[in-house]
């Protein structure tokens, strides 16, 4: 029998801690699998030893050093042939507690379909004031590609319904392919449910990242707005499965922002997308002449990106008067407005 659950470590230059992790993630009793990505430091032979003594089952090469995003490609691939269902992945830094794995598995084993984010939280007291930054971005980001409101995108601890992710293609092909393929896959009609996770940063000094920020920062932002615009395209992306999906999130976000009380990343993801999309909304309202020509695409633009009802209330309210049927609705719009905001104070974080 295929395993149904399987780890898999991504490494690249990692020797000074890929043997801890790999033996603490062996410690679930999960197998795990590595992947190579061109690796020059001997990470790949002490991943080979370990293979010997049986705590990780195999090494997975790549051609050449392709990156996290492709090195993450190819290990979906290998196991997803060996009949693998769920992939989790691990970093190679140590910034993942192996200690999760368990519980990640059986949601895993419950919602075989769903892809299971890690969220770091509560926040590190070390955590780099520009990296919180990027994160909150990415949250709101992707909140305005498909409505699903996250608390940390950029977490790569994960778990990946394989069939779904490996029939997924992306555009990025470094760091901001993990945010971007939690779009794409909730396009698809998957859901996405969240886990925290502790923080873990080691010092300064130790700490090994291959993130290049003057490279995988304008990528990333290049990826978010590159969404952004494809999320105005209504293609049923996960087929008719996808589009009832997508169709009952997109109305509920446009009747309620979700939570918008507490101190949950996923609520402060809510808060941002709610407080954007309303000054947003009240620009486009004074400064775009009123015609039916702007009631239609700010209607649209913020049924596309999630904005919600009050948004798109203060964006094309103007333009409601130049509508016969609709010039009279200016109080029940306002009574709206209010519900919507008020909706999001009322309901409760799941």
């Amino acid at each position: 029998m295929p395993d149904i659950v399987a780890i898999l470590v991504p490494v690249y230059d990692n020797a000074g801690t890929i043997e801890s992790v790999l033996r603490a993630c062996a410690a679930s009793g999960l197998p795990v699998w590595v992947v190579n990505d061109g690796s020059t430091d001997g990470s790949d032979v002490i991943a080979r030893g370990l293979v010997g003594e049986g705590v990780v089952r195999g090494v997975i090469d790549c051609p050449r050093n392709l990156g996290k995003a492709g090195a993450l490609r190819v290990g979906f691939a290998h196991l997803h042939g060996l009949g693998v269902r769920t992939a989790i992945s691990v970093d190679a830094d140590g910034q993942h507690d192996p200690a999760v794995i368990p519980e990640t598995a059986a949601i895993a084993r419950r919602r075989p379909g769903d892809l299971v984010v890690g969220c770091r939280w509560p926040l590190h007291p070390d955590q780099p004031r520009k990296n919180l930054v990027g994160r909150m971005f990415s949250n709101l980001a992707i909140r305005a590609h498909c409505g699903v409101a996250v608390g940390d995108a950029p977490c790569g601890f994960r778990a990946w319904p394989l069939a779904a992710t490996v029939g997924t293609t992306g555009v990025s092909g470094r760091y901001a392919w993990e945010q971007e393929m939690i779009t794409r896959l909730a396009w698809r009609g998957v859901e996405v449910v969240a886990i925290d996770i502790p923080a873990i940063y080691h010092p300064r000094e130790t700490r090994i990242s291959h993130y290049r920020f003057r490279r995988d920062w304008p990528e990333g932002i290049a990826i978010y707005l590159w969404l952004l615009l494809v999320a105005l395209v209504p293609i049923p992306w996960g087929g008719l499965r996808g589009v009832g999906r997508s169709f009952v999130r997109r109305f509920d976000r446009l009747l309620s922002p979700g939570p918008l009380r507490g101190r949950r990343p996923e609520t402060t993801t809510n808060r941002l997308l709610a407080v954007t999309a309303l000054a947003a909304g009240g620009l486009t309202g004074l400064a775009l002449p009123a015609s039916p020509w702007t009631l239609g695409v700010a209607t649209w633009i913020g049924w596309r990106w999630h904005a919600g009802l009050a948004a798109i209330i203060l964006a094309a309210g103007p333009s409601a008067r130049t509508v016969p049927v609709l010039a009279g609705l200016d109080s029940w719009l306002v009574v709206a407005a209010v519900a919507w905001l008020l909706g999001g104070l009322i309901r409760r974080a799941r």
